[in-house]
Formats: structure tokens, sequence, C-alpha cells
């Protein structure tokens, strides 16, 4: 049998109407804390309305997590899994509590570094639904990143479904 374009436009379109899509959004994932709590509620939720560039990534096996920077604000950053991206696979994004003071050029401090200095936040996991892995792309809710001239520390994290290892990038301190 054959199925032609419109047909399945209309499938969508009445899925769609009829709340049996799956949502575009990455669902929040209650998991046991890797280091205090773990929550959605720990996002800071800030107007993604910049450009954003790369300012660090990690990889496991097939899997690329990125963290994200405002570059014309510098005022949020975000997470995201790209390139491969499976159902069940997990991103989140850890912010310090505390304040760096900001140099010349990035900085990448310790996570004993982090945590003698307040320590940090989760803001996740998020869960990767059929719809990111159609799409390959999954990304967490925004992050602030600098405050009062200062930068927080920030680093993207993921978990791979097939996986009980968890991969991030190295902490990011904005720049001056």
């Amino acid at each position: 049998m054959r199925v032609s374009r419109g047909t399945v436009v209309a499938a969508v379109v009445v899925l769609s109407t009829m709340g049996l899509a799956g949502s575009a959004e990455a669902a929040p994932v209650r998991a046991a804390p890797a280091q205090g709590a773990t929550s959605a509620d720990n996002c800071d939720w800030l107007s993604d309305n910049d450009v954003v560039g790369d300012s660090g990534h990690a990889t496991s096996g097939d899997r690329q997590v990125t963290i994200y920077t405002a570059k014309a604000t510098d005022a949020y950053a975000k997470a995201a899994i790209e390139g491969y991206v499976a159902r069940y696979d997990k991103v989140w994004i850890d912010r310090s509590i505390n304040l760096f003071t900001m140099g010349s050029s990035p900085g990448h401090p310790s996570t004993s570094t982090v945590q003698s200095n307040g320590g940090w936040k989760q803001c996740g996991p998020f869960e990767a639904t059929w719809w990111n892995a159609s799409w390959n792309y999954l990304e967490t809710p925004t992050v602030r990143l600098q405050q009062s001239g200062k930068s927080y520390a920030v680093r993207a994290c993921m978990m791979p479904k097939d996986s009980n290892t968890s991969t991030c990038t190295a902490w990011f301190v904005d720049h001056t």
C-alpha cells in the first residue's frame, strides 16, 4: 500500500487535534540527585532570544552534548544533545550557586573548585521523547550566565539511555 503525503499530513493534523501527538518539549524526569536537588525548578527560565555559540562539548559514543551560551547579551546558557538522540536519553545543565570573577578569556574551574565555591544546582534532567529522537535534538531550559559583572560556572551533561554513566563538558566561566 502506498501512502501519499496528503494522507500523512491529514493523520498528523487529526492526531494533534485529538491531543494524541507527542510533545516537542522535553519532559522533566525526576531522577536521584547527582548533586543537590534535581528539578526543572532549578532552571532560571530566561528568555531564549539571543544568538548562541558553542562554549564546549563532550561526547559519549555517537552522542554529543554541548553547552551553548548567549553571545550578545551574555545572559544565559543552555545544554543540548545533538547529532544523534535516542528516546530516553537525558540532558541537564549544572550552574554554580555562587558567581566567579571573569578574566579576559573563558575560565574552566575544576569540579572541586566549583564545589568549594558553594556547589551547584542542576536544571533537569530532561528526557528525550520520540519527537526529540526523530529530530535528533534535545535541549534544556536556560540558566543565568552573568550577573553584576561576574559569571556563574556552567556545564552541560547527558546520560545516553543505554548507559549508567553521565558525560559532562568542562565547567565554563564566561569572560569580559
